[in-house]
Parts: C-alpha cells; structure tokens; sequence
C-alpha cells in the first residue's frame, strides 16, 4: 500500500503520543492502543483523507456481509459463530443500522395524515347518511303508530322496537356514551383512602367528565378548582385524560406515529425473545443461546433488507402485488438458512422451519399487544 500523509515514515516517532509505548520506525500503529504512529499535525485534507478511508475500508466488511447474506443463506452466521468474523459486520451493529434504515425509508411512504383524513372523511359520510336515514324514515312517528295498533304482542313490539333502535344507531350510540361519562366526584379524603387500583379506574372517568365539562388543558388548575393534591399520580391520570381525547380527535394519528418510530427499537428487544423460543426448539443440537441470536439478528436483518427493496419498487413502479412476492422469497430464504446453520434434513427443517413462524406469529402477537397497552400509558 502506497504511503502518504500522515503514513509518511518521516513523520513517524519512537513512542505512542497516545500511551507512551515505544515504537520502531516500520510500525505504522501502536501495537498497544492502536493509533497511528505520527507526530504530523493534522490537516483538513489528511482528516477526509482518513475519513473516507475509514468508510471504504467498513465498505469491505459490509460487502461482504451483504453478498453472504443476499446468496449464501444461513453461511454468514455458520462462518460468524466458527470464529471467521473479520471480514464481517458485527451482527448486531448491522442489524440495527439496517432496521434503523428501514424504517426511515417506509416513514417515507406512510401517510398518517392520508390515513386520517381518508377515516375522518368516513365518519363524515357516515353521519350524513344516517341523518338522511333520519330524515327520510320518522322513527318517532312510526313508534306513536305502532303504539296506536291494538293487535300487536308484546314480542312483536319488543322486535320492532329493537329494529327501530337499530336503524337509530349513531343516536342511540351518542345516547348510550355520554350516559356512561356520568361520573362520581370524590374529594382527596376519599381518593387517600383507595389503593392504587381504585384510583386507576375511578379517578381516570371522573377527570374525563371534568374535561369534558370545562375543557381545562392545565392539569395543575384542573387539581386545584377540584381541591385535589397536585401529586405526581393525579397529574399523570389528568394527562392521560387530554391524551386519551387527543387520540379521538385525530382519529390515532399521533398515537400510531408514535408506536411507528419505536418499532426499531421494540423489536430489536423482542429478538431475543424470539431466539429463546429457537433456541428451545434446537434444544437437543449443540448450539448455545448466543449462535441462535445472532441466526435471527441475520435472518431479521434480511427480513428488512427484502421487504425494504420490495416497498421501494412497489412504491415507484406501483406493484402493489410485489410485496407478497418478496414475503415468499424471504419465507424460502428462511428455510435455506436454516437448513444450511442447522445442518438438518428437509423433513426435519420443514416441520422446524412451520414451528418457527407460529412461534413467531404468536410472539409477534403477544409484543404488539403490550406495545399498544405500553404505549397507551407512556404516550
């Protein structure tokens, strides 16, 4: 390699800037810390010299990686675990760089806004054609009718009462809610006396209903006009009130926007879940927990790399069928890699490789669960 720069021999010394441990003049970095072996002073043009460098010589490993995940399923991580590791990216690092990526380009192409305004546009259409309904059917009329008829049972009244409540619908619903928002006030006496289980589900419905009665944002003026203490539970139940009718007015906009930019992360700490539930199905072979980890940081990995590409093209050339193509190329690609990290007959892999996506789907199940309820307290 052709030296130049700061690599010049003549700028080289005889002892680490960095450590203090001696060198000779043919060593390029510290055999101790590892830093170059200069007494030049740096320079813009050395400083971009070593930073795109850098890059390329990263671009080596990751060309690597790409290639031996791309067409050699299950490879990288049967070479990662056997030690062969300097060519390739760390698993893990890798794998949330390129989640991170992933979910900043499909960020791109998500309309929440669209989204919203397409449900908000429903109800709209929704409200006029019940009140059309409304108008062109008199409920109330046809009830004083039906009153008048002396040889209807009481069964048939009941029927067509019902149906009559049916076709009121949205009335009746609006009825039903701001009945139930009828609330009980308690004093701070009393909410001192409740564990905090009551205070949960009885504190939240009657600060609702103050809410709802006043519109007050402020939870500290909303305490005091109620003569509450200004305690960090009842301020956080009272935010959870705005918050709650926050979500209803923008139909979820704000609320999914939220879990959205937290799926990198939430899935990265459901991966070791998922390796736990392989690692109990391979229980028998000699892999350890940490070589099943880093299989499923290398098939989620390509996971986004195909369905990434796959939301790119669908988007640009609008082939909408293209994403369930690219669902049933990740799904064989997982059944290489597996049979090739494994080592495992066909029979055995199939049967291993159906157990691992309902394993999956009841995992990726049970996490979006409790990261909507999580979500729903922290948002």
């Amino acid at each position: 390699m052709k030296e130049k720069g700061r690599f010049l021999k003549k700028y080289r010394g005889n002892e680490c800037l960095n450590c203090g441990v001696p060198l000779d003049i043919v060593d390029r970095y510290c055999n101790h810390c590892g830093q170059i072996n200069t007494n030049k002073r740096l320079s813009l043009k050395d400083f971009f010299n070593e930073f795109f460098a850098s890059i390329f010589s990263y671009d080596s490993r990751l060309r690597h990686t790409i290639l031996a995940l791309l067409f050699k399923p299950g490879k990288i991580s049967k070479e990662y675990i056997e030690g062969k590791r300097v060519k390739y990216a760390n698993p893990f690092r890798f794998y949330l760089s390129v989640s991170i990526i992933f979910f900043i380009i499909n960020g791109l192409f998500i309309d929440f806004d669209g989204f919203r305004t397409e449900i908000e546009d429903q109800v709209t259409e929704g409200k006029k054609t019940f009140e059309e309904i409304k108008e062109a059917v008199p409920i109330d009329s046809i009830r004083q009718e039906i009153r008048k008829t002396e040889d209807l049972s009481e069964e048939d009244l009941a029927l067509i009462n019902k149906k009559l409540l049916d076709i009121e619908g949205l009335s009746s619903l609006s009825a039903k809610k701001t009945e139930s928002k009828k609330a009980t006030y308690y004093s701070q006496e009393e909410i001192n006396n409740m564990n905090i289980f009551e205070k949960g589900y009885k504190l939240f419905p009657m600060y609702e209903d103050y809410h709802d009665r006043t519109g007050e944002k402020s939870a500290h003026r909303a305490l005091a006009d109620l003569k509450h203490e200004k305690s960090r539970l009842n301020r956080y139940i009272y935010h959870r009130v705005l918050k709650t009718n926050e979500i209803e007015e923008n139909y979820g906009q704000e609320f999914f926007e939220f879990i959205f930019n937290k799926l990198p992360f939430i899935i990265f700490f459901f991966l070791p879940f998922f390796a736990l539930s392989i690692w109990l199905l391979y229980i028998r072979r000699s892999f350890n927990y940490m070589e099943h980890l880093i299989f499923t940081f290398h098939t989620q990995t390509m996971f986004f790399i195909i369905i990434g590409f796959s939301i790119l093209i669908s988007k640009i050339a609008n082939l909408n069928a293209f994403f369930g193509v690219a669902m049933l190329a990740f799904l064989f690609y997982l059944y290489k890699a597996m049979r090739k990290f494994y080592n495992q007959g066909r029979a055995k892999t199939i049967v291993k490789f159906l157990l691992v996506n309902v394993l999956f789907f009841i995992l990726a199940t049970l996490g979006s669960v409790l990261t909507i309820v999580g979500s729903i307290f922290i948002f």
